[in-house]
């Protein structure tokens, strides 16, 4: 019976899976009780005592999102979950102000036996960053989908996708996918094999992942490179508070399998901590420094070359404050630069150059996949939370962010590099 029970655990999640729920702070918004991505993996049984339980969970994140200018996410010109100010080049009007009502960040996503030996989880939303306003046109996108087996009490073992061993600490707000991604905040999600020893005072991890996704239908460099990465955390722990040190690294392949083929190391280390200093604050932090994350499915600026390595540091501090059962309030900052800006090469590029007399219009340049194109990139960002119910909470946040583009040489003397906008984001945030 307990082998029917597993095999119908394992079926159920597709086979998928990823961390520890506590290997990453969550994404939501700003909800008074902790949600699922915070909680500690649950204290595993008795074996008699397992139990296929299934538990549905969401978020639903409907928000009006208006600027005093362009803004992009993740290099897309539009305000899904903003990452930047808008590339001066490759947005519409990059001047005019503008607005947008989203939807597409609600997430929702199951447990299976979430308090037994063995357990999975799986979870969407319905971003898609090259959709400015999508409306009915918003697509599931796989978030998590993991399955974990809890060898001992403090022994975890997780395979599939899921946040990132590395970094594990998020910022609050109600921009959850946006996440001051690119500002300061690095990792994001990643297919791994994860192993997970934690006391009541210490956590030691490590994991093995696959450096990138590839979208096109060929296996490429990081399928036949067969180099995965490799990471490593240790936290220490007291009450609600942790601080620790994490690690991530690989070697990327460049021109695999020609006479030009060479490899490149690939690392990121950060610094984290979340801390509880009184029941009604927290405060998250991370100091991160490394070289072409980019290239790992990472969140941050430094994406290397076959003929150049570049590296960065940021990092970002983020505090919440509850005022009494119905108000809190929150700030955070984050700030991410490269380290030799002259080795940034642009985001986008023209399918014809043009002439110093005649150059390309605007609107034909395209992103050419070079990276996110950003020497610097900072924002800072308050809000406000009013929560009439345990899980409904209207938030007003405001936000401001400053960045800095490498632009093509016909570009330079056309606009400005550095473009700063600010811009509001308010809606609700539903818990369930």
């Amino acid at each position: 019976m307990k082998n029917t029970s597993l095999a119908v655990i394992l079926i159920s999640a597709g086979l998928c899976a990823a961390t520890s729920a506590r290997a990453q702070a969550a994404h939501t918004g700003v909800p008074a009780a902790p949600t699922d991505a915070t909680r500690p993996p649950p204290s595993p049984p008795a074996a008699q005592d397992e139990e296929n339980v299934f538990r549905f969970y969401g978020t639903f994140n409907p928000r009006l999102v208006v600027s005093s200018g362009a803004v992009e996410s993740f290099s897309q010109p539009n305000a899904s979950a903003i990452s930047a100010a808008g590339n001066p080049v490759f947005s519409n009007a990059p001047d005019q102000a503008r607005y947008t009502l989203q939807v597409a960040q609600s997430r929702v996503g199951f447990w299976l036996n979430e308090k037994g030996l063995v357990r999975a989880q799986l979870e969407l939303d319905f971003i898609d960053f090259a959709k400015a306003s999508p409306t009915v046109a918003s697509l599931p996108r796989v978030r998590i989908a993991r399955v974990d087996y809890a060898l001992h009490p403090n022994h975890l073992v997780s395979l599939g996708q899921d946040w990132d061993l590395h970094a594990p600490i998020n910022p609050h707000g109600i921009n959850m996918v946006g996440s001051l991604f690119l500002a300061g905040n690095t990792a994001f999600m990643r297919q791994q094999l994860k192993y997970i020893y934690s006391t009541p005072d210490l956590e030691w991890a490590a994991a093995v992942g696959f450096p990138s996704a590839n979208v096109t239908a060929k296996d490429a460099a990081f399928e036949l490179g067969l180099m995965p990465t490799l990471a490593a955390r240790g936290t220490y722990k007291w009450g609600k508070s942790r601080v620790g040190l994490s690690a991530l690294a690989t070697r990327l392949p460049f021109n695999l399998g020609t006479p030009d083929e060479r490899f490149r190391p690939a690392w990121s280390t950060a610094l984290f901590s979340e801390l509880a200093p009184t029941v009604d604050t927290n405060i998250r932090l991370e100091l991160n420094l490394g070289q072409n994350g980019a290239n790992l499915g990472m969140l941050t600026l430094a994406q290397g070359r076959a003929t150049e390595d570049v590296r960065e540091f940021g990092g970002f501090i983020s505090a919440r404050q509850t005022l009494s059962s119905h108000h809190a309030v929150y700030g955070m900052a984050g700030y991410q630069r490269v380290l030799e800006p002259a080795k940034v090469v642009p985001s986008y590029g023209y399918a014809s150059p043009g002439t110093p007399e005649a150059p390309p219009a605007f609107s034909t340049a395209t992103l050419s996949g070079t990276g996110p194109g950003i020497l610097h990139n900072g924002t800072a960002r308050l809000g406000y939370e009013f929560r009439p119910h345990r899980k409904l909470a209207f938030v007003l946040e405001g936000f401001l962010f400053q960045t800095r583009f490498r632009l093509q040489e016909v570009d330079v003397a056309r606009v400005e590099a550095k473009r700063t906008t600010v811009g509001l984001e308010t809606g609700a945030l539903l818990t369930f």
